[in-house]
């Protein structure tokens, strides 16, 4: 009998299409344009993105002119959790944040993870060739000492080839109309914009609770049921 090898544990991400018509695009370009243009005075980092969420514009689907995406994006978020087999019927899901993000030339966002919400996303209504893709970071389960995988390792021919037994990090192509949805745990980044023109993503935080909490631990109770003090 030849050995097996059993790939476990995998990390679901969904991508999918959020399809606008070319003018119902421009309208939230422009707008989110606008928007960089308000907050120009607060300083930031050197090829660090333009974030909407640090500037205080951290509830961009709350704008009446997003009622349209804001629903397209909840159809895909409760397509992602449909594809996790959760019941949605005993489900609440709630928009916790949302923002706009402008990266520019030679500007990337940095590792980070949304660790107070459930569920995070990237919407790209704005995406042009070469402008950089999304990388997700994990931890290797398959690393049996601390750094083996590290691209180093590739360069000192410790590691003989990159694959998705033993990579930290994975670059998933974007292209425009693209939504990533993923748990909002998952380090992620961007890879730098080689592009000269602008690349436009519209992020998220969802927050999901129960409908009725009875003989539940381990998700959110509807807030209604909590105690302020």
């Amino acid at each position: 009998m030849s050995a097996q090898v059993f790939d476990l544990f995998p990390l679901s991400i969904l991508k999918d299409k959020v399809l606008l018509s070319a003018k119902e695009k421009n309208a939230i370009n422009d707008h989110i344009f606008k928007l960089e243009k308000k907050t120009e005075n607060i300083n930031k980092r050197k090829n660090d993105a333009w974030l909407g969420d640090t500037r205080g514009q951290e509830f961009f689907l709350r704008h009446a002119k997003m009622k349209k995406l804001s629903s397209l994006i909840g159809e895909k978020i409760k397509a992602y959790t449909e594809m996790l087999s959760l019941d949605n019927e005993k489900l609440y899901f709630f928009y916790q944040r949302s923002w706009a993000t402008i990266t520019r030339s030679k500007e990337r966002i940095q590792p980070h993870s949304h660790d107070q919400s459930n569920i995070s996303f990237a919407y790209y209504p704005l995406k042009p060739k070469d402008s950089g893709n999304i990388r997700f970071i994990v931890q290797p389960q398959n690393e049996i000492a601390t750094g083996l995988f590290h691209p180093e390792k590739l360069k000192l021919g410790l590691l003989k080839e990159v694959n998705n037994r033993n990579t930290p990090n994975v670059d998933l192509h974007i292209e425009e109309d693209d939504i990533v949805i993923f748990p909002s745990k998952t380090k992620h980044s961007t890879i730098p914009n080689k592009s000269e023109n602008p690349r436009i993503s519209i992020s998220g935080d969802i927050s999901v609770l129960l409908k009725d909490s009875f003989g539940h631990e381990r998700i959110m109770p509807h807030f209604s049921n909590w105690q302020q003090f």
